[in-house]
């Protein structure tokens, strides 16, 4: 059998991912493979950027990444990074800017009858969910559509949206429910209600961990590295036996079925790269790029994914200066609010390992689908910007010992109504024109760090069986 080459384009974690499982999956199978990975840019990691100075960690992307999805947690296991996982305290609180100032978000019924941050119309509306009827159609919808019909218009404006937006950087009313929360919406048409699907998700674990005889597993709602995020790409990178090129763009893509290994990849430093199957992990406009000589249509239906940029910037002040420092994980910005923020992280709560002890970080999110001229200003703006931001908020007047600034233009896809059936259509056009051509990434079907992994390893899966059944066709 002849060894083929499968090159992956984009060196983020979607990428590392997939030749990781590419290659365990080859020696497993005893298939003779070649990965080579190609990454424009000088460094592997994609919108993974940790800056590691002195005793500060500053992250530019991903902090950290949910355990209820298993992919993150389980793959650092995989590749001995267990010991490194630092979960987040268990001191920290999330808040909602509330007439420019902090206001907790409530857990537990005493708490939440004294919430500002719902009138008593909405909260009695926010109560009523379980006897909501369910949506009887099983098309996609807006995410903010599906919100608003379960909890109310204020739930949502209020509380759902800003802490929506401020991860994923979209419009709930736009973005599809089914990409990131398809869960919800089974809740709904499986238990009719999304109280009553979260109580009987608790009862199937509760049920499922009794019978597997296993004590349960004590793992934080959020994890990180304890040298930052990039430890995981290090460590991925680490593992793979195939070749690694960096700095280098992919200029070109050629397909000449008559080859035995039929594509031909350009890089801007001259090389050329046959390869048997090509994997693009790549945001989707850079997909397009490279597609729309082949197929301009399918170049173009890639384009209308809306990608929205951000601007994160950490602050570090003396910890003495910081007259009382704020005690939550973060602070979400609802639209309606006076603020150019779009949220404020409390790195020196959620993650304390991260800095000295004698001092107080932030994290703050500038840019967004509603400030998006903020993202581009010089540091001698932004900084005064986010400082005087800042001072707002948490009233803190000191000077800044240290600023990170890292820029994402753009930043994060906005998955609108009916993308999954459109990605699933793209894909069935490129196979009967690009065969062994294949697209994953956060632009997809999911943009966590969980959600990449997830689908990178989905996609070996269904690489490996169209090759099984590829082999078993009699020539």
């Amino acid at each position: 059998m002849m060894e083929q080459t499968v090159a992956i384009v984009g060196g983020g974690i979607s990428g590392l991912a997939t030749a990781y499982f590419l290659e365990k999956q080859a020696r497993e199978n005893g298939t003779p493979i070649k990965t080579v990975l190609i990454e424009r840019e000088p460094h592997l990691g994609g919108k993974i950027s940790t800056r590691r100075t002195g005793d500060f960690i500053f992250e530019g992307g991903p902090e950290s990444f949910v355990t209820r999805k298993p992919e993150a947690w389980d793959l650092c296991h995989e590749l001995g990074l267990g010991d490194r996982l630092v979960g987040t305290t268990s001191s920290g609180k999330n808040y909602v800017l509330h007439n420019g100032r902090p206001a907790v978000v409530p857990v537990n019924p005493v708490a939440f009858v004294k919430s500002p941050l719902l009138s008593g119309r909405a909260k009695l509306r926010l109560l009523r969910e379980p006897w909501v009827a369910p949506r009887t159609e099983t098309s996609d919808e807006s995410l903010g559509s599906f919100l608003r019909r379960r909890i109310g218009d204020e739930a949502v404006d209020n509380l759902a949206a800003p802490a929506i937006g401020s991860i994923y950087l979209a419009d709930v009313d736009k973005m599809s429910v089914q990409v990131s929360f398809e869960r919800f919406a089974e809740m709904e048409r499986e238990s009719g209600s999304l109280v009553r699907g979260m109580l009987a998700l608790m009862r199937q674990k509760r049920a499922e961990r009794k019978a597997s005889g296993l004590p349960r597993e004590k793992k934080p709602a959020f994890a990180t590295l304890r040298g930052g995020m990039i430890e995981l790409v290090e460590t991925v990178a680490e593992h793979l036996e195939g070749e690694i090129i960096t700095g280098k763009a992919v200029d070109a893509l050629a397909y000449d079925p008559g080859r035995p290994q039929p594509y031909r990849l350009s890089l801007d430093d001259g090389r050329t790269i046959a390869a048997g199957h090509v994997v693009l992990a790549t945001p989707t406009f850079v997909a397009a790029d490279l597609l729309e000589d082949y197929d301009p249509e399918t170049a173009a239906r890639l384009r209308e994914v809306i990608y929205n940029p951000v601007t994160i910037v950490n602050v570090a002040y003396n910890r003495s200066e910081v007259g009382e420092p704020f005690d939550g994980f973060g602070v979400v910005v609802p639209d309606h609010e006076d603020s150019q923020l779009l949220a404020v992280e409390g790195v020196a709560v959620k993650f304390p390992h991260r800095a000295p002890a004698d001092q107080f970080v932030l994290r703050a999110f500038v840019g967004g689908r509603l400030h998006k001229d903020l993202v581009d200003l010089p540091e001698a703006e932004l900084i005064p910007l986010v400082r005087q931001e800042l001072k707002r908020i948490f009233a803190i007047t000191a000077e800044p010992t240290r600023v990170d600034i890292t820029r994402w233009q753009p930043a994060n896809p906005q998955p609108a109504v009916g993308h999954l059936t459109m990605i699933a259509g793209i894909e069935q056009r490129l196979q009967e024109r690009l065969p062994r051509l294949y697209l994953t990434g956060a632009g997809l079907r999911g943009q966590g760090v969980p959600d990449c992994i997830r689908q990178a390893k989905e996609l070996v899966q269904r690489m490996t069986a169209e090759q099984g059944q590829e082999d078993r066709v009699p020539t």
